[in-house]
């Protein structure tokens, strides 16, 4: 979808459904929060990495390193390692981004797994609209998950016990059934399922999912060109 096409999208339209990943994002701040709390980070030190990181994936990576009292180059490379998949999500939306650098420096910033997987219109058309509503409800919202997680560490303790820690993938199994309307969708998502569960027990955290990502990228690509 062009952003002309997005402009005409009322507020409410735009909104609607941005709020069920803000909300995914709250809950699974929250088991953020508790966690880093849990292994002394206090509370500003998590709310400020929130703040300033903004990926989920690394700062869970980050915080078992801390637990595991790591150095800090050990915490570097594995929030690195983490956010690799990010390049690939940059490439696919790279045409769509428009305006002066700053803009889209900014529009980058607030690309986030939830943001990205939400904007995507299909065949490589993105909202560009839906995404900068969501990136910044998704960090209004895991930056005040993260604030009431590490306050309320205690209370909450295990955030498994409250199905905290399923909240996003749940969320995403959601998101991937809205796109699964064609046999390449679903041949490439299974795929990339297989990918991931085949490394899952073994591999490092994210690597799975970085794996899986290539394979579906390659994947893809290799069968539009055979089109």
């Amino acid at each position: 979808m062009t952003e002309t096409t997005a402009e005409r999208r009322s507020p409410a339209g735009v909104v609607r459904p941005v709020l069920p990943v803000a909300a995914a994002d709250l809950a699974d701040g929250m088991a953020f929060g508790a966690l880093a709390a849990s292994v002394g980070m206090g509370v500003l030190a998590p709310v400020a990495m929130s703040l300033l990181v903004f990926s989920g994936s690394a700062q869970y990576g980050a915080v078992a390193v801390i637990g595991q009292h790591g150095s800090v180059w050990a915490v570097v490379g594995a929030a690195a390692a983490l956010n690799a998949r990010y390049l690939l999500m940059g490439t696919t939306i790279a045409p769509a981004l428009t305006g002066s650098a700053w803009s889209r420096a900014g529009t980058a910033l607030l690309i986030t797994d939830g943001s990205w997987a939400i904007a995507h219109q299909g065949d490589g058309r993105y909202d560009l609209r839906i995404l900068r509503v969501a990136g910044s409800l998704c960090l209004c919202g895991w930056t005040a998950g993260t604030a009431l997680g590490a306050l309320l560490g205690d209370a909450i303790g295990d955030p498994g016990r409250l199905g905290l820690d399923a909240a996003y993938p749940v969320f995403f199994l959601g998101l991937l059934r809205a796109h699964l309307k064609t046999t390449r969708a679903w041949v490439l998502a299974i795929l990339g399922a297989v990918a991931a569960g085949a490394l899952v027990a073994w591999a490092p955290p994210g690597v799975p999912v970085l794996v899986a990502g290539a394979a579906g990228a390659v994947a893809g690509a290799v069968w539009g060109v055979r089109r």
